[in-house]
């Protein structure tokens, strides 16, 4: 039996709040309810990445298994929030989408499973509990407008974030709003040193100027509207490829890399459909096709995308996952003061 189109849902309640959910990169993903019957031969997905590439990857697998795929679309601490709640009565089958310190999190409600593809994703990628699954890499970049910044003046670390000449050029979201602004935040104060006061010379850098969410930053970068931002690499290629005028900048002192997840719901109704699934999300044929999507893979069989830079010519460390999970509450309380002061 082969399917050609992929079911897309909200949950009721979400429905008849007629609410907009909000992807893992902060944009909108919109879907349509959908009563499919449930004979056994279907997969849940709760998916918070963005459709353009994982629609193909979905369609494919349906093509090849016969199973249909219901994707309910939604932001990461959202549906991380569904599992949590639906843990005596799971209702998806795979999480797919997310970083990594929101997996670590999540672990506790999820089902191990040794995947046949592990041994092909960079061990320093794997988790030991095979809870989880690292896919997708992407580094935390310095990105500057080209046309307000001569070539001479460009950035060349985490260091010029903090110099006065950038003083309200910088475009920077509310951490204790965008996750992923949290963790490049983290990464750059624990590169230039771990010093807390690092936290207060950047908000006054920004000069009371905070983007609405990590995608308005790269807009408004994008836009002409500030001279630089920190993000990560793969929102900056999006641009870039659709003529931009950006360009990234690997920092001197070293950065490090998030990575997006993929697991199986502990208790999921459909476990062989979801282990086939996954399976299937880290094969070498699909992650062939991520440098599509200025994506890079986690398997060590396949390169970088043309157009970045090797992973072997960064100065990189993996996210600290379990660093960033502990050290939130301090690093948000630390971010709010220099911002009330």
């Amino acid at each position: 039996m082969k399917f050609g189109k992929i079911t897309m849902f909200l949950t009721a309640a979400t429905l008849a709040g007629s609410m907009l959910l909000t992807g893992c990169g902060g944009e909108s993903n919109s879907s349509s309810s959908s009563n499919t019957k449930d004979d056994g031969n279907v997969l849940v997905v709760y998916n918070c990445n963005t459709d353009d590439w994982t629609a193909p990857i979905v369609k494919e697998f349906q093509e090849e298994t016969g199973i249909e795929v219901q994707l309910v679309s939604g932001g990461s601490g959202e549906l991380m929030a569904r599992v949590k709640a639906e843990k005596d009565n799971p209702l998806g089958d795979v999480m797919w989408g997310g970083s990594g310190d929101s997996y670590l999190a999540l672990s506790p409600y999820l089902e191990p499973y040794e995947s046949p593809e592990k041994a092909n994703i960079n061990p320093q990628f794997v988790v030991a509990d095979n809870s989880f699954y690292n896919i997708t890499m992407d580094p935390y970049v310095i990105a500057y407008n080209t046309d307000l910044v001569n070539p001479g003046e460009a950035p060349t670390g985490w260091k010029d974030l903090l110099d006065p000449k950038w003083k309200g050029k910088i475009a920077i979201a509310d951490p204790a709003k965008s996750s992923s602004t949290y963790a490049v935040l983290l990464t750059m104060m624990d590169k230039l040193g771990g010093d807390p006061a690092i936290v207060n010379q950047l908000v006054k850098n920004l000069d009371g100027k905070i983007a609405s969410g990590s995608a308005a930053q790269i807009k408004s970068l994008s836009d002409g509207e500030y001279a630089l931002t920190a993000t990560f690499e793969e929102a900056v290629m999006k641009y870039i490829v659709n003529g931009s005028h950006m360009k990234i900048v690997y920092p001197s002192e070293g950065t490090a890399i998030s990575t997006g997840g993929i697991g199986i719901i502990k208790g999921a109704k459909h476990m062989e459909n979801a282990k086939k699934f996954i399976d299937f999300a880290m094969s070498k044929k699909v992650h062939e096709r991520f440098a599509q999507y200025q994506r890079r893979s986690t398997r060590t069989d396949i390169p970088a995308p043309s157009d970045l830079k090797p992973i072997s010519e960064i100065n990189y460390v993996p996210f600290d996952t379990k660093h960033a999970v502990e050290y939130k509450d301090t690093f948000l309380g630390l971010w709010r003061k220099a911002v009330t002061q």
